[in-house]
């Protein structure tokens, strides 16, 4: 156990940040946040069977470690992300997959609809980012079968019902139905397949099909729980936190700070007048976004978990 550090670490602030762990030449092995620098960073130097493996391993090569002190815990989890992303350390697993986010992409020709997987938002109808990407090309595949757009596929025989299909209009409703937050005709549509197999007897597709309307759910289901946040929304948010003096203001549009202000002697929780101080920061402009970005993705993910663990905040509307 390295006494220098765990002298360190017992003089350091009880205030929330993020803490840089580095080697003997100075490369981060590891970023994390804490409420409290001074508890979180000193439990790495106590002696305890509790540790991972991956942290013991981690231990045995830490030469010594940084703080960046920040205002509340929410800054420090918003930089511990940035970090993470900017930075890669190999003790990282959370939000170090940034390049791996992926879209989903709708094109309609005159009689076709295609669906493609891209890292950036094409300039059709395109949904994401996505972090489960690895599951994507498993999405489109049961988009394609169910709705038949890609017939050349050898195995769509299997999967294709002698029914009329429908024409691309209705499928491209369906379609962007689902990927805004309502996939309940989609969902019934797969059920529909399913059951017809199941009907006939043809067990192994049936299964298929209840297996697929699984994963579209569970997709589907998460995506809307995004969607249908209120920080999502095309509506400006305030988050007022507290701090050791005062509070913090965030001033939230569709996923992003757009600006932030500490007001050292507000203690006030009357809504009207964090209202209208909220107001009072709003840019002249308002900026459009065509899609989410990674950044709005990653901060509705980590301001999500933190409200769902958290009581002492107020998440404000606030009209332009």
């Amino acid at each position: 156990m390295n006494e220098k550090l765990k002298i360190k670490a017992k003089g350091l602030p009880l205030s929330p940040g993020v803490y840089l762990m580095r080697d003997k030449t100075g490369t981060i092995l590891y970023i994390g946040k804490a409420k409290k620098l001074k508890e979180r960073v000193s439990s790495y130097f106590i002696n305890s069977k509790n540790h991972s493996t991956k942290t013991k391993r981690m231990l045995l090569h830490l030469s010594d470690f940084d703080i960046i002190q920040t205002e509340t815990e929410l800054d420090a989890l918003l930089l511990e992300c940035r970090l993470i992303q900017q930075h890669r350390p190999m003790y990282n697993r959370q939000m170090n997959a940034f390049e791996r986010y992926s879209y989903m992409n709708i094109s309609m020709g005159k009689e076709t609809i295609k669906l493609s997987i891209s890292s950036v938002p094409s300039d059709n109808y395109s949904f994401g980012p996505y972090a489960v990407y690895r599951k994507l090309p498993e999405i489109k595949a049961i988009l394609d079968r169910l709705y038949c757009l890609n017939p050349e596929d050898p195995w769509h025989q299997l999967y294709a019902q002698p029914l009329k299909p429908e024409v691309p209009t209705v499928i491209l409703d369906e379609l962007l139905e689902a990927f805004t937050g309502k996939s309940e005709r989609l969902e019934k549509r797969l059920e529909a397949k399913m059951l017809a197999f199941a009907e006939q007897l043809h067990f192994i597709q049936a299964a298929q099909w209840r297996d697929d309307l699984a994963l579209i759910h569970y997709f589907f289901q998460k995506h809307s729980q995004l969607l249908l946040h209120p920080i999502s929304q095309k509506e400006w948010h305030t988050l007022w936190l507290p701090t050791e003096k005062g509070q913090k203001c965030y001033l939230i549009y569709q996923g992003l700070v757009v600006t932030e202000q500490h007001f050292p002697d507000l203690i006030t929780k009357n809504k009207r007048i964090l209202r209208k101080r909220a107001k009072e920061l709003i840019p002249a402009s308002v900026p459009v976004f065509r899609s989410f970005s990674k950044e709005q993705i990653d901060f509705i993910t980590i301001l999500h978990a933190y409200l769902q663990r958290e009581t002492d905040y107020q998440l404000l509307s606030v009209k332009k």
